[in-house]
């Protein structure tokens, strides 16, 4: 057994409310099975109605064209509406207590820091809490985050594939699925298995 890391086959994108976001295509040709992570964020204070954001797992037998895609796995995120925490000041990279307001998460959320460089963001799970003070993330942050409004309910899916058989695999984000869409940002990456 082989393992290839892959790059990502989306970097982290932004998606509107009523839109769909696809990755690139990864070539399957030969390989067994493949692992793909992905990530997503609300950029809302809002729920969504009906739905949520479906990511829809896709593999063709050609090796090219639109009218082949298959969909043979699918995850959907939450449509509740994600706590809006304001963070009191900028935070150095490393940092796990993070100096908040008013507003507290819960044990167990995951926060995504949407960085004004949008590579620069990321993703932080809450261990502890100390109510309208300040929360603990489970790791030290990557990147340096300004003080601003950031919001929970981030969410990690995995999704393991046998793809043989199949020639090509993508990724499509759809967020226009519910009644009422909001904007999220999502990336993913894929380990092969030959």
């Amino acid at each position: 057994v082989v393992q290839e890391i892959q790059a990502e086959l989306k970097a982290l994108t932004e998606v509107a409310a009523d839109a769909q976001s696809a990755s690139s295509t990864l070539n399957v040709y030969q390989k067994k099975r493949v692992n793909i992570f992905i990530d997503h964020a609300k950029d809302n204070a809002s729920a969504a109605v009906g739905n949520g954001t479906e990511y829809l797992v896709q593999v063709s037998e050609k090796n090219s064209g639109n009218d082949t895609w298959r969909t043979v796995g699918s995850v959907e995120a939450q449509i509740t509406a994600p706590t809006a925490v304001v963070t009191d000041a900028q935070e150095a990279a490393g940092q796990t207590v993070i100096e908040i307001g008013a507003v507290t998460p819960v044990v167990g959320d995951i926060l995504f820091w949407k960085n004004a460089t949008l590579a620069n963001s990321e993703w932080s799970k809450v261990v502890a809490i100390s109510a309208g003070v300040s929360f603990t993330a489970q790791d030290g942050i990557t990147n340096v985050q300004a003080a601003g409004t950031y919001y929970t309910q981030g969410e990690h899916f995995i999704i393991t594939v046998n793809v043989r058989g199949f020639t090509r695999l993508r990724v499509v984000a759809n967020n226009a699925k519910g009644t009422t869409n909001r904007a999220i940002v999502w990336r993913c990456a894929a380990i092969t298995e030959a």
